[in-house]
């Protein structure tokens, strides 16, 4: 019984990962968790005739559950993140880029388009920092293809600054940052971050301080609930765990620190 399910797993991970490369991410869990299935199967099968088994499944046992509990903690706050505040008064927008195919943004950098211009709508005068590099396969940057983008659907270029170095979520900040301090804004004060919903924990976790203020991209309605969707959701969760020390640092001060601060 369990070899069959640890070989269904393998299967399936197998195939979503060949077959629907854009879920190869889940399809690799799928594999992880059939290797864990039959290795289960096997300390189980030894664990009545080898002592050594029964720890090692005890201790299995235990680290499953660790994990899950781990992934559950983490998993709530990429959800706990992914909305937009409308609410808190911000001092610019900062939009992290995505693909580009060729000079046209992809679909996940059309919706942090989209998004970013339904939340500038009324508030005009405001600057807009673009920010990512030039990857394989793009043509142009990322930053330049969302300023190109926001001009020619009415942004006024002279409020758009192109950071076009940032490789990564963490550069994608600190640059942005030194960027709209080097364009002499106050950068203690509160920023807009647009990205796609289930990213915006860890474009936070990155921020560190209070001082980032969410703003969501959502993929279009037919795919959010959609295996796609899920995939990048579970993702995430695993991103955060990768860099575990800095997520732990970042909840500290930006949930705990606030409530001891009150006693």
């Amino acid at each position: 019984m369990l070899y069959g399910a640890a070989a269904l797993s393998f299967l399936l991970g197998a195939g979503l990962a060949v077959v629907y490369s854009a879920v190869r991410f889940t399809g690799l869990l799928f594999c992880l968790t059939g290797g864990v299935i039959a290795l289960w199967a096997v300390l189980d099968g030894l664990s009545e005739k080898r002592r050594w088994a029964m720890i090692a499944k005890r201790t299995l046992a235990v680290l499953l559950l660790l994990g899950v509990f781990l992934f559950a903690f983490l998993e709530t706050e990429v959800i706990r993140w992914s909305k937009t505040d409308n609410e808190s008064a911000v001092a610019g927008v900062i939009v992290l880029g995505a693909g580009v195919n060729g000079t046209v943004p992809s679909l996940s950098l059309r919706v942090r388009l989209d998004a970013a211009l339904a939340y500038i709508d009324d508030k005009p005068d405001i600057p807009i920092v673009v920010t990512g590099s030039q990857g394989p396969g793009e043509d142009i940057s990322e930053a330049r293809c969302m300023a190109d983008w926001l001009i020619a659907h009415g942004v006024d270029e002279s409020r758009i600054l192109v950071e076009d170095q940032a490789d990564n979520t963490r550069e994608n900040i600190a640059f942005s940052k030194k960027m709209l301090f080097e364009n002499g804004y106050d950068t203690t004060a509160q920023f807009a971050v647009v990205s796609s919903d289930y990213h915006l924990c860890r474009a936070a976790m990155h921020w560190n301080l209070p001082g980032m203020v969410p703003v969501a991209a959502k993929m279009p309605e037919y795919y959010q609930y959609s295996l796609l969707t899920v995939n990048y959701y579970i993702r995430e969760a695993f991103a955060l765990a990768a860099d575990l020390p800095r997520f732990l640092a970042f909840y500290g001060n930006y949930h705990i620190a606030p409530i001891l601060q009150r006693f």
